[in-house]
């Protein structure tokens, strides 16, 4: 069974983002897959570690989120990136659920990055994008093999011929992501 977890990063439910989520989501449920979702800004837990060496206890929306990233085969994480960063809620998450020594082998993960129009520019001229410290240090430290990423520039509309070209991309991500 192919069990698919999309992880919503994004501080709004609208926008490109979720356009795209949908057609990843379509993809796969066209070649059987079972789909859940995360809204990771609708949590509610503390974002901050406690304690530098100790594992605060998770709160219910984090056990609940664990339990489906323990489900999944396949993670995918739909995330805007603006002014060079991701939001602080974001990297709490990882933080706080993919700790150090946990493991997540037999797992893959697609990263999809929506930059601003600034990161976009900086992106273009050093192609070293916020969401690899989320790739290599949070996501492959825990084991996920392989990780893939997509970095997509500056949407300005989901309207425009450039951002319904990465909507059918999506979907045939969704299609074959086992």
């Amino acid at each position: 069974m192919k069990n698919l977890l999309i992880l919503h990063g994004d501080t709004e439910r609208s926008g490109i983002n979720q356009e795209f989520a949908k057609a990843y989501r379509q993809g796969a449920e066209k070649v059987g897959a079972t789909v859940k979702e995360i809204h990771i800004m609708e949590l509610k837990f503390l974002p901050n570690k406690q304690f530098n060496n100790q594992i605060t206890p998770l709160e219910p929306d984090l056990l609940d989120a664990a339990e489906k990233v323990k489900w999944a085969n396949h993670i995918v994480l739909f995330c805007t990136v603006d002014r060079n960063s991701i939001p602080a809620k974001l990297s709490g998450f990882f933080d706080r659920l993919f700790p150090s020594g946990q493991s997540y082998a037999g797992k893959s993960a697609r990263i999809v990055s929506v930059l601003d129009e600034a990161s976009w520019r900086e992106w273009q001229l050093n192609k070293k994008p916020t969401y690899h410290a989320i790739k290599r240090t949070v996501l492959e430290r825990c084991r996920v093999n392989p990780v893939r990423t997509c970095t997509i520039g500056y949407v300005h509309s989901p309207e425009n011929d450039y951002a319904k070209k990465w909507s059918m991309k999506m979907m045939a991500f969704g299609e074959k992501f086992m």
